[in-house]
């Protein structure tokens, strides 16, 4: 009776590994382990709630391919709708690749200005898979964030989002600060003339 139960689970594990869809279509050890397994259950808990299939690539380099050939390898064969983070150490490059269904319900630009590029390194020398892992992190989440926010879900692993009124009132608070520094800068340098 236990052998049984020892080869049921077995078979269920193996049948659940190889049948099952991943959403990290590639890593070339640019995404930490925990990273993956994150975006792996995120993913699977946005396509259960919403049905957009969300997947990342992060590839070393492009192979001596152009970056639009590799884009179409990874897309050709994704369901509608789907959202692609793809991104390539070497290149530097970046991209958030959505069916024409999905780009409806978020801002492309708005996630990759907001959430990705603040979290880049200045310096090539720091692009390591930790820093790497946070900013591609970072980004998916918000793209997840915004799907369930457009489906009217909420997802039970997701980060919290902080308050969108205190980062606008920071914002504000910040800005005032450095006119009134500009302000005062000129009004001392006129004055010494």
């Amino acid at each position: 009776m236990l052998q049984r139960f020892k080869i049921g689970i077995l078979s269920l594990f193996f049948f659940t590994f190889v049948f099952s869809k991943s959403y990290v279509l590639e890593n070339e050890n640019q995404l930490v382990d925990k990273t993956t397994g994150f975006i792996e259950i995120l993913s699977s808990e946005v396509y259960e709630k919403t049905g957009v299939r969300m997947y990342i690539v992060a590839l070393e380099d492009l192979g001596g391919r152009k970056l639009q050939e590799k884009e179409l390898f990874y897309t050709k064969n994704l369901q509608s709708p789907y959202v692609l983070l793809f991104f390539v150490k070497n290149e530097q490059k970046i991209n958030i690749i959505a069916s024409q269904e999905a780009e409806k319900m978020f801002d492309k630009n708005d996630v990759y200005w907001d959430y990705i590029v603040p979290l880049i390194p200045n310096s090539k020398d720091e692009l390591t898979s930790e820093r790497i892992s946070a900013f591609l992190l970072n980004g998916f989440v918000d793209i997840a964030d915004r799907i369930a926010e457009f489906h009217n879900v909420a997802l039970e692993h997701s980060f919290p989002k902080q308050n969108k009124g205190i980062q606008i009132a920071v914002k504000v608070a910040l800005y005032s600060i450095l006119f009134v520094m500009l302000i005062l800068f000129a009004f001392v340098y006129l004055r010494r003339k």
